[in-house]
């Protein structure tokens, strides 16, 4: 076969391989670890796309800095050099019990992020900092440091789909084939800020020996933002203060960006 219809031929495939990605961010999937967004590593967002090709969620790295663009807005301004360029300031890790917020405060030990690339904002423990990038340069992956749990990803996808159960259902096959000891918990269409469509995803899976609980949390804003937050714990915490605040903060600050 001529070199020149090689070349052509493996194009073709790339680019179709990037177009079920961007499907399964609702069109994708996502989990940390550069992983995707409906899911989990590897997962993606319900307005995005699962991520697929790597065990545990552990995708390739995108040869760029994970700290660009993301921002802290505690009002203590920008980081003291010890946190990375996100500027994230306060405690290295999550608080072990936040204390209860007052009405329309964070919680204690909390902050105010602000991502322009994957275009949110959203309240984390101060200690978190973006510390890696999903899937294809789907979203990013927010933790005290690469690997460490409790952690959010949120993705982002331009091109969003209709339905974030069924592309949940689209994703399922492939975070399976790409995570150790997958348990799926159920997926579900639920109600978040008047979101055109949305829809929750639970599972379990291995990461380095240990068992984590995820939740994607897919949804789709307007013709052109589609986002999933995927929050991931060990199992044994899911339910405890750290966790819990975790997650309902997330869902509850979560704000898109234009």
């Amino acid at each position: 076969m001529p070199r020149r219809t090689l070349v052509l031929l493996a194009v073709g495939i790339a680019l179709a391989v990037l177009g079920t990605v961007m499907y399964l961010t609702i069109g994708r999937d996502n989990d940390g670890d550069g992983t995707g967004s409906a899911g989990g590593d590897r997962t993606t967002s319900a307005g995005t796309t699962p991520e697929t090709g790597t065990k545990d969620g552990k995708a390739a790295g995108s040869g760029e800095n994970p700290a660009d663009g993301t921002d802290a807005t505690d009002g203590k301004g920008t980081g003291d050099g010890a946190t990375g360029k996100d500027g994230a300031t306060g405690a290295s890790k999550p608080p072990a019990s936040p204390a209860a917020p007052g009405k329309g405060a964070l919680p204690a030990g909390y902050a105010e992020k602000s991502d322009t690339r994957f275009r949110f904002s959203m309240a984390m423990p101060a200690g978190f900092k973006r510390t890696d990038i999903a899937g294809a340069n789907s979203g990013g992956i927010y933790n005290t440091a690469m690997g460490t749990f409790p952690r959010v990803q949120v993705d982002f996808n331009s091109r969003p789909g209709t339905d974030a159960a069924a592309a949940w259902e689209n994703a399922v096959a492939g975070t399976k084939a790409g995570s150790t000891n997958y348990t799926h918990r159920g997926i579900k269409a639920v109600q978040y800020n008047g979101y055109r469509t949305v829809a929750d995803w639970e599972f379990e899976r291995d990461h380095n020996g240990k068992r984590m609980r995820v939740l994607n949390r897919g949804f789709v804003v307007d013709d052109k933002r589609g986002y999933s937050i995927m929050v991931s714990c060990p199992v044994a915490e899911w339910d405890a203060p750290v966790c819990k605040t975790l997650r309902e903060t997330a869902f509850a600050t979560f704000k898109p960006k234009d």
